[in-house]
């Protein structure tokens, strides 16, 4: 995965502050796979 830790933290703290705690959030695309290119973070959420 190319998120490193903090990044994964931040983007999973700031779900749950707008989307609540049951809300589930899922990392896809480039960004999942080490051997990828890409600068996006595409992101889906479910709440």
């Amino acid at each position: 995965m190319r998120l490193n830790v903090e990044e994964k933290n931040k983007i999973i703290q700031y779900a749950k502050v707008f989307f609540g705690n049951e809300a589930n959030l899922y990392l896809f695309g480039s960004r999942v796979d080490d051997a990828k290119k890409g600068g996006d973070i595409d992101l889906f959420l479910e709440s």
